[in-house]
């Protein structure tokens, strides 16, 4: 019987790599928003972090999110991140596809505070 070639070993995450949020989505769950991150880093790698926010509303919601994944330390940018519900919310195929541009604001503001204070705390 021949034998296999062994297999690479996956790549692990590693807590030096910096990574950025690519995508942000949003789902109702219930009287509150589950808010999952998409985050993605230089080597290819793709993580996804999910929150439930305390509230209802979506604004809240994105805010509440950002704070968390900038408390994180190794993500390093939000830029061009895009808001969007998830399929589940929209009713019509292109209802996934419309992007939440004042979510989108609400995100990198929040975001870029808190990564700003995590910053100034770690000097």
């Amino acid at each position: 019987m021949a034998r296999r070639p062994p297999r690479s070993a996956p790549v692990p995450i590693r807590a030096t790599s910096m990574w950025r949020v690519d995508q942000v989505f949003l789902a109702r769950r219930g009287v509150r928003v589950e808010v999952t991150c998409s985050l993605v880093n230089d080597h290819g790698g793709l993580r996804n972090l999910s929150i439930t926010a305390p509230t209802d509303d979506p604004a809240q919601a994105v805010r509440h999110a950002a704070r968390f994944i900038a408390g994180k330390g190794n993500v390093s940018s939000a830029r061009q991140a895009r808001v969007r519900w998830t399929r589940e919310q929209a009713t019509t195929e292109q209802d996934a596809l419309i992007r939440d541009r004042a979510l989108e604001d609400d995100f990198l503001d929040e975001f870029e505070e808190t990564l700003a204070a995590v910053r100034d705390q770690q000097r």
